[in-house]
C-alpha cells in the first residue's frame, strides 16, 4: 500500500536501526569464528587469533599482548571457542590473562631443553592467571569480546561542490569503508551518503549502509560463504527506505598479494517502501564479482558488480556497479574517484530506470 513520505528524521531513524543490527551481527560472527583458547601447562590460558602453527610452535595473536610465540612444550592443549570446560572438572574456574602490571610483574615460563642438550629460544612472557584485574581496561569483557578492538582497517572519505551564479548549487558526499579480518572471516561495513540542492530544490537525498560477512571454508581461502545486509533511503528515487538480507557462496579466481578478484552466487530478500506507490517486495538469485587491485605503491582499485533476477519475474531484476580509483596523496591521505551506478528494470512510478553517480573526494585511511 501507500504510505506518506516521512521526514529526513525518521527515516534517519528507520536506516539506523536496521543498519545497527547487522553492524552488530557482523562483528559477533567474525569474533567468535576466529578464537582460540590456548590452555599453557603453567596454568595460564591466552585467548586470541591464531596466525600460524608448526610441530615446534604456535603464532597467536591476542588483544592484550600483541603478536606472540608459543612452543609446543609450553602448551597443554588448544581449543576453538566457546570451551566447554575452562577449568576441567575438580578444579577451580579459570581466570583470564591479563596484561603484566608493575605491581604485579610477568612470569617467564621457562621450555624445556631438547633431547640434545639444545635450548629452544627464550619464550613469551606471559602475565601470571591470578592477575584478573590489572592492566587493562577491556578486563571486564569476555576472552571473545577483545577481539573488537583490533584488526581495523578503512577509509572515511568526504567531499563537496558549490556554485555561485545564475543557479546556485552546492551538493556534499560522504563513504566511509570500515575492513575487520578475524581467523577466516572477513567483514565489511560500508556507508554512503549524499545530499543537494539547486536553487533552494533538493536534488539529491540518500543514504545507504551495508555490512558483510565471509567465512572461508578452507586455509588457503579461494572458497568462502557469505551472508549480507544493508538498508536506506533515497528521497529522489521516491524510495522512504529499502532494506536487503542474502546469503551465498564465493569463490576467488585470483587470490594474489596486489589482486583479488572473487565471484559469488546466492539470493537475497529486498523490500521496498516507496512513496505514493504500493510496497514491493523481492526474491531474487543474486550473482556477483568483486575486485581489487593495487598499482605500485601509490593507486588502488576497487571494483563491484551485481546482478539480481527476480526468482517469480525474471524481467524484474537490478544491476548494481561500483567503482573507486584511489591515488595516495601522502599518508593518511588519498584523492578518490567514485562512481556508482544503479540499474532497475521496474523503478518506482515517475523515476528514471538508471541512476548514475560520480563524485571526488579526499580520504583518511587508518
Amino acid at each position: 500500500m501507500s504510505r506518506r513520505f516521512r521526514s529526513p528524521v525518521e527515516r534517519l531513524v528507520r536506516v539506523c536501526r536496521v543498519f545497527l543490527w547487522l553492524g552488530l551481527v557482523g562483528l559477533v560472527v567474525p569474533i567468535l569464528a576466529g578464537t582460540k583458547v590456548v590452555f599453557l601447562r603453567n596454568g595460564d590460558r591466552l585467548t586470541g587469533e591464531l596466525l600460524s602453527e608448526n610441530s615446534r610452535r604456535i603464532v597467536l595473536r591476542t588483544p592484550a599482548t600483541g603478536r606472540v610465540t608459543l612452543q609446543r612444550d609450553q602448551i597443554e592443549r588448544i581449543e576453538e571457542f566457546p570451551v566447554r570446560d575452562l577449568a576441567g572438572p575438580g578444579q577451580p574456574p579459570a581466570v583470564p590473562s591479563a596484561v603484566p602490571s608493575a605491581t604485579n610483574p610477568p612470569v617467564a615460563v621457562a621450555p624445556s631443553p631438547k633431547a640434545t642438550g639444545a635450548v629452544t629460544n627464550a619464550p613469551p612472557t606471559v602475565a601470571p592467571s591470578t592477575n584478573a584485574v590489572a592492566g587493562s581496561s577491556l578486563l571486564w569483557l569476555p576472552d571473545w569480546a577483545h577481539g573488537l578492538w583490533t584488526n581495523w582497517h578503512g577509509n572515511v572519505q568526504i567531499g563537496a561542490n558549490l556554485g555561485v551564479g545564475t543557479a546556485n548549487w552546492q551538493s556534499t558526499y560522504a563513504n566511509a569503508n570500515v575492513v575487520k579480518k578475524w581467523g577466516r572471516t572477513t567483514t565489511l561495513l560500508n556507508y554512503a551518503l549524499s545530499y543537494g540542492m539547486v536553487n533552494d530544490v533538493v536534488n539529491a537525498n540518500r543514504m545507504y549502509g551495508t555490512a558483510k560477512t565471509d567465512l572461508a571454508w578452507t586455509a588457503q581461502k579461494h572458497v568462502y560463504s557469505y551472508g549480507q545486509g544493508s538498508a536506506g533511503y533515497d528521497e529522489i528515487r521516491r524510495i522512504n527506505v529499502e532494506y536487503l538480507t542474502g546469503a551465498g557462496m564465493g569463490y576467488k579466481v585470483i587470490d594474489r598479494s596486489k589482486t583479488v578478484l572473487a565471484a559469488e552466487l546466492g539470493a537475497q530478500y529486498q523490500v521496498f517502501d516507496y512513496f505514493k506507490a504500493d510496497d514491493r517486495a523481492d526474491v531474487a538469485a543474486r550473482f556477483g564479482e568483486n575486485l581489487t587491485a593495487q598499482i605500485g605503491k601509490d593507486v588502488r582499485i576497487t571494483q563491484q558488480l551485481g546482478f539480481t533476477p527476480g526468482f517469480e519475474d525474471f524481467t524484474n531484476y537490478q544491476i548494481r556497479f561500483g567503482f573507486t580509483l584511489s591515488v595516495a596523496l601522502f599518508k593518511p591521505l588519498t584523492l578518490n574517484l567514485n562512481v556508482l551506478d544503479n540499474y532497475f528494470s521496474q523503478p518506482a512510478p515517475g523515476t528514471a530506470d538508471n541512476d548514475l553517480q560520480v563524485s571526488t573526494t579526499i580520504g583518511i585511511n587508518f
